[in-house]
């Protein structure tokens, strides 16, 4: 088996980055743009000489998905040869949404021995995202707003994105149209020169908050674009002179308009150009509502409550009517600065607890809790521990910290999916845990 080969295999398997996969010859065979069921004929485009893998370009379905459909979207990649680059962002918008959430299920059986009671669907499978960052490319009066092709640094169109927020899709196209007009220049990312770098869009569903990142503080993007957009209620800029692909940049400030106020699982909150905003608030707000609550649906009370990772503190707020006292705890400054709390990390805040509380919740990023956060919870043994992980892996490493050994402190008795972003194989996870 060599890189040019073509073969025909059957694929059984969701890879975590959104391809299908099949075996053959003890070898596992990645195929973008292919979906676990069915049967193709691929070409060999790399094989691994330190482990059994395999990746393949597909050049034929055979017997394709049931649930195989014409991507809505023109610029989704479809796995077949092409000479235009194409967004590779949603891997498995070419299969019906229901049969989407039946293949992440599995995926997480098998790659993550996780078994979830459920998968929530979310209300809306295309206009969700209200946050999206994009890569400005193209050419002096001929700007391209994009993302880089899975693997590369080449740039495919993203315009008119079918699952960004509608006034995220027009905030984007009067951006570009109003910079070609002043012949904004892109950076080039070869050469290390131009100007507007990336763009970053979020909204509360009715304004947008635009960041612009350029390559130098000496930059006509961030002086004569803000008084020509009248889509974005406000607009923020930051500096990313560097070679790395940090899409944030440096230390925004705000060059016009205001601060953007969401609201979330019935909480408003003020958001400025570096808080974190759920991509898909709706799907987000379920996923909230659940953590705060028993696996049930039942409201929980109680004299204590610890909020880790508590971002922008929707889950603390959610807790305070039932509990005498919630403690929240967030490491990021600008988030702990509007909770009124000192930035502090969850390894910290948990060693310096004293009192045994009646409810633990975490929402840590993607990296999980990890072993120290792990100890000190187990430490402490409060009788309810509920989790919410958008890292599935880091997600099983936990649970088998908490719940594994011949003592375990915690049993799992609930582990619920969200369908948080649709089209990707990515799903935010809810775990209720019980002391033992």
């Amino acid at each position: 088996m060599k890189a040019g080969d073509t073969l025909e295999l059957e694929l059984d398997a969701l890879t975590p980055e959104g391809d299908a996969s099949g075996t053959i010859e003890g070898r596992t065979i990645s195929v973008p743009g292919a979906f676990a069921g069915e049967q193709v004929r691929a070409r060999l485009t790399h094989v691994s000489r330190q482990q059994p893998r395999a990746h393949a370009e597909l050049r034929a379905l055979l017997h394709p998905h049931p649930g195989r459909r014409p991507s809505p979207c023109t610029h989704h990649d479809d796995g077949l040869a092409s000479r235009v680059p194409r967004c590779t962002g949603c891997p498995l918008q070419g299969l019906e949404v229901a049969d989407q959430r039946a293949l992440k299920r599995d995926l997480l059986a098998r790659q993550y021995n996780l078994h979830v009671d459920a998968v929530i669907a979310a209300p809306a499978e295309f206009g969700y995202r209200a946050a999206s960052k994009r890569v400005v490319g193209g050419s002096t009066g001929q700007l391209v707003l994009g993302s880089y092709v899975r693997g590369s640094h080449t740039l495919a169109a993203m315009h008119a994105c079918r699952v960004d927020h509608p006034e995220i899709v027009l905030a984007a196209e009067e951006l570009r149209r109003i910079a070609d007009w002043l012949k904004i220049e892109p950076y080039d990312e070869t050469s290390r020169s131009g100007d507007l770098r990336y763009a970053w869009f979020k909204t509360d569903g009715s304004s947008v908050l635009l960041t612009l990142v350029t390559a130098s503080a000496d930059s006509r993007a961030a002086r004569e674009l803000p008084a020509h957009l009248r889509r974005p209620v406000g607009v923020a800029w930051s500096v990313h002179a560097g070679t790395d692909n940090n899409l944030r940049g440096a230390a925004p400030s705000l060059l016009r308009g205001m601060n953007l106020h969401t609201t979330l699982a019935g909480v408003t909150r003020e958001l400025g150009p570096l808080g974190f905003l759920q991509p898909n608030p709706a799907v987000a707000a379920l996923a909230y509502a659940d953590l705060v609550r028993d696996h049930a649906g039942h409201e929980l009370r109680g004299a204590l409550a610890l909020d880790l990772y508590a971002g922008a503190g929707v889950t603390t707020e959610l807790l305070r009517p039932h509990f005498a006292e919630v403690h929240a705890c967030e490491a990021y400054p600008e988030s702990a600065a509007a909770l009124g709390l000192a930035p502090e990390t969850a390894e910290h805040f948990l060693a310096r607890q004293q009192r045994r509380p009646d409810l633990v919740i975490a929402n840590p990023p993607r990296e999980g809790l990890g072993p120290q956060v792990c100890a000190e919870l187990l430490r402490l043994a409060a009788p309810r521990l509920q989790l919410m992980s958008c890292g599935p892996a880091a997600l099983a490493r936990d649970l088998a910290g908490l719940t594994g050994g011949r003592t375990a402190a915690y049993r799992l008795i609930a582990l619920r999916a969200y369908d948080t972003l649709p089209h990707t194989p990515h799903l935010e996870l809810v775990a209720w845990l019980e002391a033992t």
